[in-house]
């Protein structure tokens, strides 16, 4: 994909510069265990995704680790990915600098999250063409594309309650609204970066990401352009 803006696509983020895949196991730079699995682009559209549902297809056994370098993606795609991260008993998500929007759905639906010491996350909430899902509903005079917002957004919104009560099973109804309010992406704009601090703050397990997975990501962008 060469270097051109995606827009008027639904994303779980805003407009993002495209760039080579390097998910995709041809471009790997280097050989990885086989539980581990790198999602590290830009945007994860369903070519990322075809590729993790196949990787993950082939691990066996019921453990998965992800590794997250992305700016958000396609809904479908993350959830394609959300979901069979949900199959795996033990299953852990890394993200050394940043997994936003998409990203961060996919690192949520993850038994356990680790994070580097200046990572972030973001808000999930969808965004169409640049725009919240949430203001097309409200400024958008096209009936069908306020159809289509609020059709996204409604998704997205129970997507992201499920999630958050599974990942906290014991938490009072008071805990999960606020880790859905900062999530949903309530009170800051999309992509506010919500660090290790304030997820754990959240109630949300979390532990620090050793600096050698960075140092992974690192060698992986080095061939993006």
């Amino acid at each position: 994909m060469n270097r051109t803006t995606i827009a008027a696509v639904i994303l779980t983020g805003s407009a993002l510069v495209g760039a080579n895949y390097l998910m995709r196991r041809r471009a790997r730079p280097q050989a990885l265990p086989s539980k581990i699995i790198p999602i590290i682009t830009p945007v994860i559209d369903m070519g990322i995704a075809e590729d993790v549902l196949e990787a993950m297809a082939h691990l066996g056994g019921d453990e998965v680790t992800l590794v997250l370098h992305t700016s958000g993606g396609c809904v479908a795609s993350c959830v394609l990915i959300a979901n069979a991260l949900r199959e795996f008993r033990h299953s852990t998500a890394i993200v050394p600098y940043m997994a936003m929007s998409g990203g961060t759905l996919i690192a949520l639906n993850a038994s356990q999250l680790e994070m580097g010491a200046s990572a972030s996350l973001s808000a999930v909430d969808p965004v169409i063409g640049g725009i919240r899902a949430r203001h097309l509903q409200t400024d958008e005079k096209d009936p069908s594309l306020k159809a289509l917002a609020s059709e996204y957004a409604a998704a997205i919104g129970d997507y992201l309650q499920e999630t958050i009560q599974a990942r906290l099973p014991h938490a009072d109804a008071d805990t999960i609204g606020r880790a859905f309010g900062v999530f949903i992406g309530q009170h800051a704009p999309h992509e506010w970066p919500i660090r290790r601090p304030e997820v754990a703050a959240l109630g949300f397990p979390v532990g620090p990401a050793k600096r050698s997975w960075g140092m992974m990501v690192d060698a992986y962008r080095k061939r993006w352009w």
